[in-house]
């Protein structure tokens, strides 16, 4: 029997050309089944990160599930062959989040770990439970670190399903927290009436030590995002799971700590499913600053995915772009060196992941 986890390094790899739109297809069959829950990052040194759940026997969120990568160097023309970063025996570890830190270019990435369907996922940290790891690279995504197990800093016992992301984490660059890490995560209180919260993790080491915040978002939340806007707050951005408004919910924290009152952006109308949001720029004598956000832009189903700009910290959404009608499920995006926004989505009916890249002029 393999080891729990499997420590991978990357090596160098010929580099594949980019084929058309194409970056992950499943097979439909065991090996490489269905690949899912995209992610993007973009390291200090300027290399594309994309990350996949690789679903190995069938597309059902439970089962043999590794986290797989692949790497670009020229801003995503051209990838790396994929390569497993993350590997269970036959069980699952997906949702990874990566987080970089800009000052040392670690990237760290957390994600989550199951033996059960959620249905049968019980409260504690055992076999049973849902537990969060997280491993590091220092050298851009090449080699990664051997997986710890955070669950005990991060989860309270009461809790049975916690998720992280999906998405990406962000670094807090101004003000009294600057340097905390942060990552949008939900879980589910099993206490009193169960229900799904969203919130926050946040290092304030380097992600070496983690804990989770004070308080949480309403009921009914959560997959989640957020992003830094101005005065030095955060922005969280979350899945509306329970309710008919079909909506997204936001709020916005000092600190990524202690969160506000939870509100619906009747302008962001979503179908139940993971959305991402992104800090593009801030604003100067020259030009506006730019928050955008991604989503299938339905309120029946997943479809329709949309690129949404706001000039204001997410107060109004004005100025937008199609980037696939039909057709569309999870997404995710980063901001390259140039300024470029590097997408990645679920189409096909979950049979690929698609790529691609925009600029924030192409939003009207």
């Amino acid at each position: 029997m393999r080891p729990l986890f499997t420590l991978l390094t990357l090596v160098p790899a010929l580099l594949l050309p980019a084929s058309g739109l194409d970056l992950y297809i499943g097979t439909r069959v065991a090996p490489r089944h269905t690949y899912r829950i995209p992610t993007l990052a973009v390291t200090a040194k300027g290399t594309l990160l994309a990350f996949a759940e690789l679903r190995k026997n069938n597309s059902s969120d439970t089962g043999d599930i590794d986290t797989v990568l692949k790497r670009s160097t020229d801003g995503g023309k051209s990838w790396s062959e994929e390569r497993v970063i993350l590997d269970l025996d036959e069980n699952t570890i997906g949702n990874a989040c990566p987080i970089v830190d800009p000052k040392t270019g670690r990237i760290t990435v957390l994600a989550t770990w199951n033996r059960l369907p959620e249905k049968k996922i019980r409260p504690g940290f055992g076999d049973d439970s849902r537990r969060v790891f997280v491993t590091r690279s220092d050298d851009d995504g090449v080699t990664w670190s051997q997986p710890e197990d955070i669950s005990q800093q991060v989860k309270k016992e009461s809790w049975g399903w916690f998720a992280t992301g999906p998405g990406g984490g962000i670094v807090m660059l101004g003000g009294p927290h600057a340097g905390r890490y942060l990552l949008g995560v939900n879980h589910k209180e099993m206490e009193g009436t169960p229900a799904y919260h969203a919130h926050a993790i946040y290092s304030d080491d380097s992600g070496i030590t983690w804990s989770s915040s004070s308080t949480y978002a309403a009921a009914h939340t959560n997959e989640c995002e957020l992003a830094p806007i101005s005065g030095d707050a955060v922005m969280l951005n979350m899945r509306n799971h329970g309710s008919a408004k079909k909506e997204r919910a936001v709020s916005i924290s000092p600190d990524g700590d202690a969160w506000g009152e939870t509100s619906w952006d009747v302008n962001l109308p979503e179908p139940q499913c993971m959305g991402s949001l992104v800090r593009h720029s801030w604003p100067s004598k020259e030009k506006p600053g730019w928050l955008l956000f991604l989503n299938p832009a339905s309120r029946t189903a997943r479809e329709n995915l949309l690129l949404r700009g706001s000039n204001d910290d997410g107060k109004t959404w004005p100025f937008s772009k199609m980037i696939q009608e039909g057709d569309a499920a999870y997404s995710h995006m980063a901001i390259l060196p140039d300024g470029r926004i590097a997408i990645v989505w679920e189409t096909d009916r979950y049979g690929k992941i698609a790529f691609t890249t925009v600029s924030v002029d192409d939003l009207k």
